[in-house]
């Protein structure tokens, strides 16, 4: 079955020479460096010559070999609607630096997040994150304040005159291809962690001659669908976690049982404010989850879970105050998912998805995702285009990683991936979650080879 292309009908399209103007680091720079800064000046909408020019910003961190490379290493954050930037000291500190020894090392806002200009944040949404937690995840009646605060947030946007249908993986591709042609390089290595890795994948789609190699951390393959899988990926995830704490399983189910039945409420102080937080048997669930990202976080869950169930809070609400965070701008966060994953899956689908799952989890999260199925139907009328749910076929060297307690992009999805990759080399990590490389030294080890020299299989250097 073949698939019509999808083809716009611009009135005309942008003629432009994309720009790198040189600029101070506008983010926290990591000690002891000095990258070159500037912004990446491109059109917001390639299809519209009435669209303004947006900007990116962009920092150099150049090889320490003093030798000029023609290929550097691009990190594309994840979210979608996260800073490249914001972690920069983050990533140094967790040995990424490394990559310094043999190539430049790119760091770029993409399209509406961190410094770049305009950034599309949702403060109506983030605003109303303790309005949540004191009422309860499950509240009856917080689809329609999450609605009415991403309609608010949608308003704002477009009175200021951004176009929301601009703002996807595919304009993002093509602003890397600009970011190439600017800075003068021949072709781009790839280090994409989670939803960075589905923009790595379709700029090996559109434009496969920019690349030579990619790093897919975390994959996030175009074909599937995220919001109606998360049932399913909690599940797996779970599963893994407690099959080293083998006693922990029951306790975890029950105590969520008991705190739907008779929810507690904790004091939370967070954000300059402090909020009576509705511990109930969802918020668990979803603190769990998030907690398995991070193996440095997954080592205190067990700690949590039973702390919970005697009375102690304190590791608990730890975890919540991250749910204050700011850094990730949710309007292009909901502009890349209306445009390229929630319009080729139905609300329904979450239901059918949690099936034959344990009761409190198939309770849990196909309720919490109806409201973004909703506010997509509003957030652009632009058309999804079919291409954005069609699996990537590459023949571009390419090393997959995945870790075993990874919630959102399981190991399944790595292999999917590794599937349609003539040059795709697939390793999971017992013991990890979500960005490998960040915290397994193996996992960064094998990047480190695989830049070096693509058409080796990097496994050997963990052996």
């Amino acid at each position: 079955e073949t698939t019509t292309p999808f083809v716009p009908t611009p009135t005309s399209i942008v003629v432009y020479q994309p720009v790198f103007e040189p600029a101070p680091c506008a983010f926290p720079v990591p000690s002891g460096y000095s990258p070159e800064c500037g912004y990446l000046v491109v059109p917001e909408n390639r299809n519209r010559p009435d669209r303004p020019f947006i900007r990116l910003h962009v920092a150099i961190f150049r090889t320490r070999s003093g030798l000029p490379v023609a290929d550097p290493v691009v990190h594309l954050a994840g979210g979608p609607g996260s800073s490249s930037l914001d972690v920069a000291r983050y990533m140094f500190g967790q040995g990424l630096d490394a990559i310094l020894d043999q190539r430049d090392f790119i760091l770029f806002d993409q399209r509406g997040t961190g410094y770049s200009q305009p950034r599309l944040d949702c403060p109506e949404r983030s605003s109303i994150t303790g309005t949540l937690l004191e009422r309860g995840l499950s509240a009856p009646g917080n689809d329609q304040i999450i609605l009415d605060a991403f309609r608010r947030c949608r308003d704002r946007l477009v009175g200021q005159g951004t176009d929301l249908s601009a703002y996807h993986s595919a304009a993002s591709a093509a602003d890397l291809n600009d970011l190439r042609i600017a800075l003068g390089y021949e072709k781009l290595n790839l280090y994409a962690v989670s939803y960075g890795t589905r923009l790595a994948l379709t700029l090996m789609r559109d434009r496969p001659e920019d690349v030579r190699s990619a790093v897919l951390d975390s994959a996030y393959p175009l074909q599937v669908n995220l919001y109606t899988a998360l049932a399913p990926n909690a599940d797996h995830a779970f599963n893994v976690f407690f099959t080293s704490y083998p006693d922990l399983r029951t306790v975890f189910y029950q105590l969520v049982d008991q705190l739907n039945a008779n929810p507690v409420s904790i004091s939370l102080f967070a954000a300059g404010t402090e909020y009576i937080v509705r511990v109930d048997g969802a918020l668990l669930i979803d603190v769990l989850f998030v907690g398995l990202y991070n193996p440095a976080v997954t080592a205190s869950m067990r700690e949590m879970i039973y702390g919970i169930q005697q009375g102690y809070y304190d590791i608990l609400r730890e975890r919540l105050a991250l749910y204050f965070d700011t850094s990730g701008a949710l309007g292009m966060q909901m502009s890349v998912q209306c445009a390229e994953e929630l319009p080729f899956s139905a609300p329904e689908e979450a239901y059918v998805a949690a099936q034959g799952l344990p009761a409190q989890i198939a309770a849990f999260y196909p309720a919490n995702v109806q409201p973004l199925f909703a506010i997509c139907k509003e957030w652009t009328t632009a058309p999804a285009d079919p291409r954005e749910n069609v699996p990537v076929l590459s023949d571009i060297p390419t090393l997959i990683l995945a870790g075993d307690h990874d919630p959102i992009t399981p190991p399944d999805w790595g292999r999917l991936v590794s599937q349609d990759l003539t040059h795709g080399n697939f390793y999971e990590f017992p013991g990890n979650g979500h960005w490998l490389t960040r915290s397994s030294r193996c996992a960064l080890s094998m990047a480190l080879a695989f830049w070096n020299d693509p058409t080796i299989d990097p496994g050997y250097v963990c052996q």
